[in-house]
């Protein structure tokens, strides 16, 4: 089996967590680590080094290294608004690519890098976008349960995902020091485009169905250090008719997943606690154990609790190399034995454009339609 030689690229902020993917898979050799900080780079190559059975990665802090003739396959971690002219330049130089979502800062660089991965695939070349929460089997048994009609007919879907980020780049930037996070123009926007992607694609993913059209509101209500906005909501109409609610913040903290249908509803809430109710009966799958035991009775009154299965759903590290769903592993996997990759750049580009409607609705205050 050939191993494949990889450049990581940019060895900071998340791609810390899954650098023990590449160091643990047998068949995954990262020969360089780039990074316009050398510490990085160096500490990153120090982390791949511990595994004695290959070698030590070299450390450089231009991509250019990336495009040596011993390197197979580029992993792309770095700021939005590069990933257009260093994906490009892994294609001309006929290297396969891995790109850290999103796509990138606007939607005219998405859709060129995704004309060019559609090209390169001609060439043999194969791109996949890397989106952490399809490492959770979670979703994967969400997805099962809606296709077997466990929750009926979807009406709503909640997401919020919100962390204090945003408060810290502000700080940092009001103190003098420089942040692409703050930089309206290199992010592409605040919270929304770097968080609510994740929810985008996988409402769509779980129901195989489009975003017809968006209404939101954003602003920056506690970080004048960055240009973009440290909170937002946006309600999403689908192709079903289903609508999705999606809260998106760097100005606060917590984290709910929900779905609601005619037959049984879930909450997951906090990457732990997991609530279901459903009339479809039990169902078992990667994660989820569910008795089929419903009451399926509304609250008495508005603020009354509904009796729901509760249990403790873990979501792995990111840099749980075994778990068969982490994304780091299953690109590699795909590679190696020439299936398509799990998550492809086009479909990060349709995240994109529901991205620029929620956008659009909030600066114009009308809804947008994608249709």
């Amino acid at each position: 089996m050939n191993k494949q030689r990889i450049a990581f690229v940019g060895c900071g902020g998340v791609a810390d967590h899954y650098l023990s993917v590449y160091r643990e898979i047998d068949f995954a050799e990262v020969r360089v680590c780039i990074d316009s900080d050398p510490g990085r780079a160096e500490q990153a190559a120090f982390t791949l080094a511990a595994n004695l059975g290959k070698p030590q990665p070299r450390i450089a802090a231009d991509f250019s290294a990336a495009l040596d003739d011993d390197i197979d396959l580029v992993v792309i971690n770095t700021p939005n608004h590069l990933h257009r002219e260093q994906t490009l330049a892994a294609f001309d130089a006929g290297k396969h690519v891995l790109l850290q979502k999103p796509v990138a800062a606007n939607l005219a660089d998405a859709e060129a890098i995704a004309h060019a991965a559609e090209a390169a695939k001609l060439r043999g070349t194969v791109s996949g976008l890397y989106l952490s929460y399809f490492d959770q089997p979670l979703m994967h048994d969400l997805r099962m349960m809606i296709r077997a009609g466990w929750f009926g007919d979807i009406a709503h879907l909640y997401a919020r995902l919100m962390h204090r980020g945003g408060l810290a780049v502000s700080r940092q930037v009001l103190s003098g020091q420089a942040n692409w996070r703050a930089s309206l123009a290199q992010t592409g926007g605040g919270c929304f485009i770097q968080l609510a992607v994740h929810y985008i694609h996988l409402f769509k993913w779980m129901m195989d169905a489009r975003v017809v059209r968006v209404t939101a509101m954003a602003k920056n209500l506690n970080c004048p250090g960055i240009e973009g906005e440290d909170l937002a909501c946006a309600i999403l109409e689908f192709s079903s008719g289903a609508l999705a609610t999606l809260d998106m913040a760097w100005n606060t903290a917590g984290e709910q997943l929900s779905i609601h249908g005619t037959r049984g509803g879930m909450e997951y809430i906090g990457n732990r606690t997991l609530m279901l109710d459903s009339s479809a009966g039990e169902f078992a799958g990667h994660v989820i154990r569910y008795s089929g035991e419903s009451s399926q009775t509304t609250p008495g009154a508005p603020g009354a609790s509904a009796t729901q299965q509760v249990s403790t759903v873990t979501a792995p590290s990111l840099g749980d190399w075994q778990n068969p769903f982490n994304q780091h592993r299953i690109f590699l996997e795909a590679l190696r034995d020439h299936h398509e990759p799990f998550v492809s750049i086009a479909a990060g580009v349709d995240d994109l454009r529901v991205v620029a409607a929620v956008y659009e609705s909030a600066r114009t205050g009308q809804a947008i339609s994608l249709e």
